[in-house]
């Protein structure tokens, strides 16, 4: 039998607020797991972010993460960066509108030398940046770009959504990056292209593994080209109404387990 590919987002889709999966979602993950099939978290958050919460779904779990920026399959990691030119643009639209904005490498944050904004809990968890271990502060444009070998991708956050929308259709325009949005605060940066739906042909062409067997869930916006692309795109019962318009699979909301629930539906 041909494994299926099973691509997860997390925030709002894996977990909530309290960032634990429950029982439930854990328990169907390793019974379908032991079947044969194969799964991925698939996240906006940097490597080591993301790798904390593959470890409290199941041992071993594979990781597409910087909204397919990176990817770490059977122990091998791969990644793409964002240009000099890209860095550049974004500082400049960041200090021009005064949006609150983080890079991210495999293994740290950086925090542009801006004034503090308040932003909220899901912003936070979406950073995961906490650990001041893992915090870098860069104080000019030449810092950044210094460290573009290191960088995979960036969000910016702001509550104020003329600004942030003004932010975002400024860097849109950048030739070097495509933005989407994960929450009704944040622009999500990444390199040209390079979204978790690439990440997923990537490993499944790696893999081996037949476009007709692969699953995704999620929830927001940046999730929409994964959904689009597999062939079981199913849409979290919390998911913004952009998202359910675009695909013919749904499940119930996070809090009711809704992972679980489709992966019980689907296969039992």
């Amino acid at each position: 039998m041909t494994p299926y590919a099973i691509f997860m987002d997390i925030d709002g889709t894996l977990v909530d607020h309290s960032q634990i999966p429950t029982q439930a979602t854990v328990d169907a993950i390793a019974k379908f797991r032991k079947a044969g099939n194969l799964f991925f978290i698939a996240s906006g958050r940097p490597l080591f972010s993301a790798r904390v919460m593959a470890d409290r779904i199941g041992p071993n779990l594979n990781v597409i993460c910087s909204n397919g920026s990176v990817t770490a399959v059977d122990q091998q990691v791969d990644n793409i960066h964002l240009t000099s030119a890209a860095l550049r643009g974004i500082y400049d639209i960041a200090m021009k509108y005064e949006i609150r904005t983080h890079f991210f490498t495999k293994e740290s944050v950086i925090f542009l030398d801006q004034a503090s904004e308040p932003i909220s809990r899901d912003a936070k968890n979406r950073i995961a940046g906490e650990d001041p271990s893992k915090n870098r502060r860069v104080h000019s444009v030449e810092e950044l770009v210094a460290l573009a070998p290191e960088i995979t991708n960036g969000i910016s956050i702001s509550a104020d959504e003329p600004r942030r929308l003004q932010a975002k259709a400024e860097m849109a325009k950048l030739a070097d990056i495509d933005v989407s949005s994960s929450g009704f605060d944040n622009i999500e940066i990444t390199a040209k292209g390079i979204n978790k739906a690439w990440a997923i042909k990537h490993v499944c062409e790696k893999l081996g593994i037949p476009m007709t067997h692969t699953m995704a869930f999620g929830d927001g916006d940046n999730d929409l080209q994964m959904l689009t692309t597999v062939h079981y795109g199913v849409a979290m019962g919390n998911a913004n109404e952009r998202v359910k318009a675009a695909v013919h699979h749904f499940t119930t909301d996070i809090h009711h387990d809704g992972v679980a629930h489709y992966l019980h539906h689907f296969f039992d």
